[in-house]
């Protein structure tokens, strides 16, 4: 068994804010009467707390804050105010450049950096909700629902406690997302009734957090099988997206109109918006919202026969999938592959696009178990026209 690498950590270089730190820990400390064991319990050493009144390490904030809080001052009073401006700005930037980077591109970054700024123990319980409302994004985006669900679950905790109603909200929402995610609509609709009129009370309204909100109670009544109420809600998202001007939204609007459409069977119309959501993806430069498009026009196109053109928009959906992912997405355009190819009577390749679309699965969820389904039904149909009843 290789040994396993402790990280030992250096004394910081002596300078005049860490020995300033230093010993206003050790007055406020002298002066509530307690030992340097009693400061530290139950989470740090005598050692660690002399270390620190020393000025020999300078101290993670999670650790600081624990002593403050036992001395009844805030973390701030221990700090220099260069090196509490320097510390706030670098996690200011660091948090503002995760958020950034919260993309269906970009989210396996955002998930990196996030859970490297958790792992360093140094954020503030405000700065740890936020953090933790980022990671949790990111997982959702990466169609990882279950996982979303405990890191945002800490996150909505966090903002309870902190009495930040925006954050909550924003909590609120990316956790119904994730309960969406990880196959329960109903219950993700139902939490997002509930925000929906926190949202509807609150001063200013928060305009953006509406749309996303509609948007996903559409996708919800989608999955559901209720096309008709979704329409509902996409069409509300429509006319509340025309004073936002988001182009990533009003690609998914009309993506969920498309899907809503074609559940109804209205193609036509069904083809009218999911052009339209093409041309707002490419627009905005947006890889996954053009695949997703890619995929839903090759369906619409095998519908009405064009098997050519079905296999041409499949074909650039794919292409772009293995690149950006995520894992579910694939899955579905390569099942859609298979529903186009059993079209066209290839049995074969329907039944490899198929197979293809189950190994792509990596975690389960609402997308990858429709993809399933759809692979499913594909090679039940194959068997049972090769006469294998039983397998099919």
């Amino acid at each position: 068994m290789p040994a396993t690498r402790t990280r030992r950590r250096r004394p910081a270089p002596l300078s005049p804010s860490l020995k300033k730190l230093g010993e206003r820990l050790r007055d406020a400390r002298i002066a509530s009467g307690m030992s340097q064991a009693q400061l530290g319990a139950p989470y740090f050493t005598r050692a660690h707390v002399s270390a620190i009144e020393l000025g020999k390490i300078r101290p993670a904030m999670r650790s600081l804050e624990h002593m403050a809080k036992k001395l009844d001052k805030p973390a701030s009073y221990f700090l220099d105010d260069a090196d509490l401006e320097r510390a706030r700005s670098e996690r200011e930037l660091e948090i503002g450049a995760i958020a950034g980077l919260l993309t269906f591109a970009s989210a396996p970054e955002a998930l990196r950096r996030a859970e490297k700024a958790l792992d360093t123990g140094s954020l503030s319980v405000r700065d740890t909700a936020r953090v933790r409302l980022h990671a949790g994004s990111a997982l959702n985006l990466l169609q990882r629902g279950r996982e979303a669900i405990k890191t945002l679950t800490v996150a909505q905790r966090l903002a309870g406690e902190l009495g930040d109603e925006p954050l909550g909200r924003a909590a609120d929402y990316q956790l119904a997302v994730a309960t969406r995610i990880a196959g329960n609509p109903r219950g993700a609709r139902e939490a997002l009734e509930t925000l929906l009129r926190r949202i509807e009370t609150a001063k200013p309204p928060d305009q953006l957090l509406r749309l996303r909100v509609l948007i996903t109670m559409g996708g919800c009544a989608q999955d559901l099988g209720e096309p008709q109420a979704a329409t509902t809600y996409y069409q509300q998202a429509l006319e509340w997206s025309s004073e936002i001007g988001d182009l990533a939204r009003i690609a998914f609007i009309h993506q969920g109109l498309g899907n809503a459409y074609r559940a109804l069977g209205d193609h036509d119309a069904a083809a009218g918006h999911y052009q339209k959501a093409l041309a707002s993806a490419e627009l905005g430069k947006d890889l996954v919202g053009v695949l997703i498009m890619r995929n839903a026009l090759a369906v619409i196109a095998a519908d009405a026969g064009r098997i050519e053109a079905a296999y041409e928009h499949v074909a650039r959906a794919i292409e772009i999938a293995r690149v950006s992912g995520p894992a579910a997405y694939l899955a579905h355009c390569y099942a859609t592959r298979a529903e186009v190819a059993l079209k066209a009577k290839d049995a074969p390749f329907a039944r490899s696009s198929a197979e293809a679309a189950i190994a792509a699965v990596g975690e389960r969820g609402a997308d990858a178990d429709r993809a399933v389904a759809g692979a499913t039904l594909v090679l039940a149909e194959l068997d049972l026209r090769d006469g294998d009843a039983a397998k099919a």
